[in-house]
């Protein structure tokens, strides 16, 4: 089910750089104790926001590909991954790991008053790897596309 798929390459790697900030920001608060990390809103705010922006970020990526070269119209944040999945562009196991992405990102944005912050320190803990995963699966699925040129190879 592999086609030559093509790819904005400033686009994603726009995309990409500012993702790039935004996890070395989140491996910063990533080093703060959970008790520290509760006790000041400043802590769980930034990292909502940071995990919100990266998410969106991810989704943004994947509908570029999804619609630039797909017939299939995603009617769901969901579905921009699931399709990503079923052509092979991030594997089964990134697939679930964003399904829950997206869902957490839903509810950052249209649950927040139902947002536990213990939750938001889980994520910061054990998922940020999550988002290196699509960048490398995205990486190397493009690798002609994106890193070509000596400029930047930096990216990866």
């Amino acid at each position: 089910m592999c086609l030559r798929i093509k790819v904005n390459r400033d686009l994603i790697l726009t995309r990409f750089n500012k993702l790039d900030q935004l996890l070395e920001n989140l491996r910063e608060l990533k080093e703060i104790g959970k008790e520290e990390f509760l006790s000041n809103y400043k802590n769980y705010f930034t990292t909502q926001r940071a995990l919100e922006i990266s998410i969106n970020i991810c989704i943004d990526i994947g509908n570029h590909i999804v619609t630039l070269n797909n017939k299939e119209k995603p009617e769901t944040f969901t579905d921009i991954i699931k399709i990503l999945a079923k052509h092979e562009i991030i594997s089964d196991e990134l697939e679930t790991q964003f399904t829950k992405m997206v869902r957490f990102r839903n509810l950052l944005g249209h649950f927040y008053l139902e947002i536990n912050n213990e939750i938001i320190y889980d994520i910061l803990q054990n998922n940020l790897k999550d988002f290196h995963s699509f960048k490398e699966a995205i990486l190397r699925k493009f690798k002609e596309d994106l890193i070509g040129d000596s400029n930047h190879k930096n990216t990866t």
